[in-house]
């Protein structure tokens, strides 16, 4: 008898596989063959997954038609299954892999909008905390450069290609123009979970880099001169009452590095 962690493995790999792993005295179907009982819950389980990557990659889906996109969702699970039970995070390498496929080597636009697909996929998963009001800080002493944590949701996209513009084309009732139409311009995307949808915008260079800093835990000061070395007339406090206005801001705290990193 084999292990069970052994034959767990084996069925997964038949599962997920063109051929199976395991062979049919391993197991038992009644007077019907294993083996294609087995097919069955493959092509279930592949179907499910491929119904996953439809449903997290929607624009995506138009942009290649959707019969091309089933087949190269189908080589992705093949190449990358599941390596969690949450099929919510499934999909995460999916942008990557449209990258390698040959046929698409033209349109990397579509790879692209994958990307910002699945970073509103992340954003939709994550965790939406109470948002800060900036009057609460009004007679707080936070030192010169306080710590100013934002929703565990915003995700930052900087694409050579007008991806935001793609994403919102395509939320009309109309058609969207066709690929040959879509011109290569770069654009810095923020977005986050609002309540049970997400909000994207765009942002210059400097409000990119400012929100940037934020995000991966440097100081105010820290962030102003990274904005300010884009745009010397960078505003600070237009920037702040929209970072509290939009709802990202979840805590200011005193700097735990005080001095510049």
């Amino acid at each position: 008898m084999q292990p069970l962690e052994l034959l767990q493995t084996m069925m997964a790999r038949s599962v997920l596989a063109t051929e199976p792993f395991v062979s049919a005295n391993l197991l038992t179907a009644g007077k019907a063959d294993p083996l294609a009982r087995l097919r069955i819950y493959r092509n279930n389980t592949r179907s499910s997954l491929t119904a996953v990557l439809v449903a997290v990659f929607p624009v995506t889906v138009r942009l290649v038609d959707e019969r091309f996109f089933r087949f190269v969702a189908s080589e992705f699970i093949r190449r990358h299954p599941p390596v969690e039970s949450r099929l919510a995070r499934y999909g995460a390498g999916f942008p990557r892999f449209l990258k390698s496929i040959d046929t698409l080597s033209d349109m990397p636009v579509v790879a692209e909008t994958a990307r910002l697909e699945w970073a509103i996929a992340e954003a939709l998963d994550a965790a939406s905390l109470p948002p800060r009001a900036l009057a609460e800080y009004d007679n707080t002493d936070l030192g010169m450069s306080p710590d100013i944590l934002l929703q565990p949701s915003l995700r930052l996209i900087i694409s050579h290609w007008s991806v935001m513009s793609v994403w919102m084309a395509h939320q009309k009732a109309t058609p969207a123009e066709p690929f040959g139409g879509w011109m290569r311009r770069p654009e810095r995307v923020a977005l986050w979970r609002s309540g049970e949808s997400v909000r994207l915008i765009l942002l210059d260079r400097s409000n990119f880099a400012f929100l940037h800093a934020l995000k991966h835990g440097f100081g105010l000061e820290q962030a102003i001169s990274r904005a300010v070395a884009l745009d010397p007339m960078f505003d600070l406090v237009s920037a702040l009452v929209r970072l509290f206005g939009d709802g990202l801001v979840t805590d200011v705290r005193v700097s735990a590095h005080p001095f510049p990193i």
